[in-house]
């Protein structure tokens, strides 16, 4: 790792002091260095409580955000003007001012080496030219560290955002992005030479963070302290909010002692996608996982293809290695293992089975039919697309009009996800007394499948299996062994996973 490791700023989403102590001290035992009290969510008859802070275990920055730089407080000068003096007056170490509205406080504060100074700017959508004015800015701003905040694509912020800092020599600044590729800029801050870092409270502590694209603490220490460059991975789809994905692969590396890092990255099209994988592979990234929409897209994009994603001619695992992009399908490796489980208990007779789709999921579906002889009937929302799949994969076109009951029926679509729809394939009548289905969405938001494939007197199992099983395939292309297996078993069983 290249770089000063930069102070990793833990920002608390306490609305009181007692909460704030609590979590004060949850930020500090996860790694962290300083602790954002973010005053503006507090209540103004709790304010006069702040004394309560101190001594804190960790030294504390003070940021009163307004609502137009998208906090909760004032941006009416007078009343803001009082609070940011009162809280200057306390001993915080640090004091965050937005730059649009607070520099005419700077004398009236105490000096730099008692409060430091955060000088910030949030954007939220603007043009790239916007991006270079404020880093000016801010970067000739000598009162402190300078901070900027925007909105920016994957691929905005290796093409656009990246060449426009200025050399650590010249700024101590600190650039963070919002929505699509908020977590990049955060992983890349020690090679970036950023002073500080912002993070959230360690994994698993319970409140919701302020700013969803902040890592957890205990994620982050570990890997920007260590020496030398660990890898990058990240789950690539669009949404991707739900992934648990990271959360598998960085209790798999713990259980192992391994040191690396793995993200959410949304990709707004098929070509930004594309066109981001050089640069994910010279900034560090050694593999990404493919999920809904960019599963076809990613076999295209593969320089090297492997035979599962020849089988299902869709990847959902890419590996960067030595220059070229290496393209897998480990969801063949999850369905197939999944289906040879249901056979062996009894679940199911491996002659025939229903697939509800026709994306990446649905083509790994089919293609663990075609290598386990089994007749797969395909059903889609549109009739040309399912036509498409069953010529392909040597498949049985289902008629909606006529559909049949069948033992094992595989949902392959994202419906039940936040935002997908209805399923517009009638999948009760597919269904019969003593039916099997199998979803491949887990976490569903909507449980309108399982409640079709109850109500028909089907059982129903979610996608979480399907999850664990096709991450421990990616992990094991990427690190070379299996995940540890009590680690696994574990990954299993919180899914309420049964053979």
């Amino acid at each position: 790792m290249t770089g000063r490791m930069p102070l990793i700023v833990v920002t608390l989403p306490a609305r009181s002091a007692e909460d704030a102590r609590s979590q004060i001290a949850a930020a500090r035992a996860g790694g962290a260095d300083v602790a954002e009290v973010r005053l503006d969510r507090w209540a103004v008859s709790d304010l006069p409580h702040l004394g309560r802070l101190f001594p804190s275990a960790l030294p504390l920055l003070a940021t009163y955000r307004s609502r137009a730089e998208g906090g909760l407080g004032t941006a009416e000068t007078p009343e803001r003007a009082r609070l940011l003096l009162q809280f200057g007056s306390l001993p915080f170490r640090w004091i965050d001012l937005e730059y649009d509205r607070d520099l005419p406080l700077l004398p009236s504060l105490p000096p730099p080496e008692k409060l430091g100074r955060i000088l910030s700017v949030h954007l939220g959508t603007a043009p790239p030219a916007e991006w270079a004015r404020r880093i000016g800015l801010l970067t000739d701003a000598a009162s402190g560290v300078g901070k900027l905040v925007v909105s920016a694509s994957v691929l905005e912020t290796f093409r656009e955002l990246i060449p426009r800092l200025p050399s650590p020599e010249e700024a101590a600044l600190v650039v963070h992005t919002v929505g699509p590729s908020g977590p990049l800029l955060r992983v890349l801050s020690r090679r970036l030479g950023f002073p500080m870092v912002y993070a959230c409270l360690p994994e698993g502590t319970g409140p919701v963070p302020v700013e969803p694209s902040q890592i957890p603490v205990d994620r982050l220490r570990p890997f920007l302290a260590a020496e030398g460059l660990p890898p990058l991975f990240a789950v690539a789809g669009r949404p991707i909010g739900h992934s648990q994905s990271p959360s598998l692969h960085t209790r798999w590396m713990r259980a192992e002692g391994r040191v690396g890092i793995y993200l959410p990255l949304e990709f707004g099209s098929d070509d930004e996608f594309v066109q981001s994988l050089p640069h994910l592979a010279s900034s560090g990234f050694r593999g990404l996982n493919v999920t809904h929409p960019f599963k076809s897209v990613a076999f295209e994009a593969a320089t090297i293809s492997g035979k599962g994603a020849d089988a299902c001619r869709a990847t959902n695992c890419l590996t960067f290695r030595d220059g070229a992009i290496e393209g897998e399908n480990t969801d063949l490796v999850a369905i197939l293992r999944r289906l040879g489980e249901l056979r062996e208990t009894g679940r199911w007779d491996g002659r025939s089975l229903g697939v509800v789709g026709a994306g990446g999921s649905a083509r790994a579906t089919l293609a663990a039919a075609r290598t386990l002889s089994a007749e797969a009937v395909v059903y889609a929302r549109r009739v040309e697309s399912a036509r498409a799949l069953a010529e392909e994969f040597s498949a049985t076109l289902g008629s909606a009009d006529a559909p049949r009951p069948l033992p094992l029926v595989v949902q392959a679509t994202n419906v039940g996800r936040e935002g997908s729809g209805a399923l517009e394939v009638p999948l009760g009548r597919l269904l019969e007394k003593g039916s099997h289905v199998v979803d491949w969405v887990y976490d569903a938001s909507d449980p309108a499948v399982r409640r079709t494939a109850e109500a028909a007197g089907a059982t129903y199992e979610d996608g979480w299996r399907l999850l664990v099983y096709q991450a421990a395939a990616s992990y094991a292309l990427w690190w070379g062994n299996d995940p540890e297996p009590a680690a696994f078993a574990d990954a299993l069983a919180e899914g309420g996973c049964t053979v």
